[in-house]
């Protein structure tokens, strides 16, 4: 991976020496009994192969994921978006203030109430200090949001990531991480600005200079995020990468929880801030839906070549496939007129407070 430790192929699987994966991956390399005796099956040559697989996933189709997304997602931004942010600040300082104070407050308490181990730990820290995702806009878009402020918060939070992210995560990780750790915060700060920023702006010349080009090229390169995602999380699973059955129900239930419990208590807190329906469709669907092409991207800074960075991973690719589903009914319910504050009535835009 740019800018990290890309795992290299004897350190892909972590099992002991006498396993059949060993022996079969040594065999193909000449450096086992198995092999010496001439005794590989030619069928599992493709299976020996998945570590450089691997590798080629993580140095390769990790940061080219990001890019099209970052890519795509500049194709529907124009400058007047970020106009529109100064001219009504206050939705845009809320959730601000959710995704950088709110989200990964929650995530520590997760992490010291349940003990969860390094690896675990800082792969939720860094699902909650990642900004919203690509696709947030078109599901506020869905359910009848608030796309404007959707757009703004995006779009902010993004470019401020190249700062944020590094800040949080020296903050929030410190303690998982080992004492000889050097927080590598300059080359997070190199890899997100260059695959970041610089997709993003592309697409936003490219909007500017041919808007015909960009709405052509634009969800193409959305739908290659994705696939690159899909197939990262394919090849994980399949070359041991990440090891569903030793992780048990407890990685799961709370990488759900925490994205469930996200959408349950946002709604109230920005109906509380006396914001309408329409916003808090759209701050939670931003707070909610995170960047995880981001977290992919920092994922081999942290624990090279150990069994927690598969975690790192698991809990990351996890969260990227759960998030959707978990604000899915509030997006069903506004989009149908229901408020997606549960147990409160609909608050539409006229009888709130400005929405400025």
């Amino acid at each position: 991976m740019p800018g990290g430790c890309a795992l290299s192929t004897d350190q892909v699987r972590y099992r002991r020496p006498g396993d059949p994966a060993v022996e079969w991956y040594g065999a193909a390399r000449g450096t086992t009994p198995l092999a010496r005796g001439g005794q590989i099956p030619r069928a599992l040559r493709t299976f020996v192969r998945l570590p450089e697989i691997q590798a080629f996933a993580e140095t390769v189709l990790v940061p080219t994921q990001l890019v099209l997304a970052m890519f795509g997602m500049g194709c529907t931004l124009r400058p007047r978006d970020f106009a529109a942010v100064v001219r009504a600040p206050r939705g845009l300082m809320l959730g601000l203030l959710l995704q950088l104070g709110f989200v990964p407050l929650l995530a520590w308490g997760f992490v010291q109430t349940l003990q969860l181990g390094p690896g675990f730990a800082v792969g939720l820290f860094l699902v909650a200090v990642v900004p919203g995702g690509a696709s947030s806009n078109l599901l506020t878009y869905i359910g009848r949001g608030n796309v404007a402020l959707s757009i703004a918060l995006t779009t902010v939070s993004t470019v401020a990531c190249v700062i944020t992210v590094p800040a949080l995560l020296g903050v929030l990780a410190s303690a998982q991480l080992p004492e000889t750790f050097a927080f590598p915060g300059a080359r997070i700060l190199l890899d997100i600005s260059r695959f970041l920023v610089l997709p993003l702006a592309a697409g936003m010349v490219l909007l500017a200079r041919s808007e015909r080009s960009a709405e052509r090229w634009g969800p193409w390169a959305i739908r290659g995020s994705i696939v690159a995602i899909l197939t990262v999380a394919a090849v994980s699973l399949k070359s041991g990468r990440i090891e569903l059955a030793e992780y048990g129900w407890l990685p799961p239930a709370f990488t759900l929880g925490f994205a469930i419990l996200l959408a349950l208590a946002v709604p109230h807190l920005v109906r509380l801030a006396g914001r309408n329906d329409a916003d808090a469709l759209a701050l939670t669907i931003e707070v909610v839906v995170r960047n995880v092409s981001i977290g992919l991207l920092l994922v081999s800074f942290f624990f090279p070549g150990q069994p927690a960075q598969g975690e790192l991973l698991y809990v990351c690719l996890l969260y990227a496939g759960t998030s959707t589903m978990a604000v899915a009914p509030l997006i069903a319910l506004h989009r149908f007129g229901w408020s997606p504050v549960l147990g409160r009535r609909a608050l539409p835009s006229s009888t709130a407070r400005s929405t400025s």
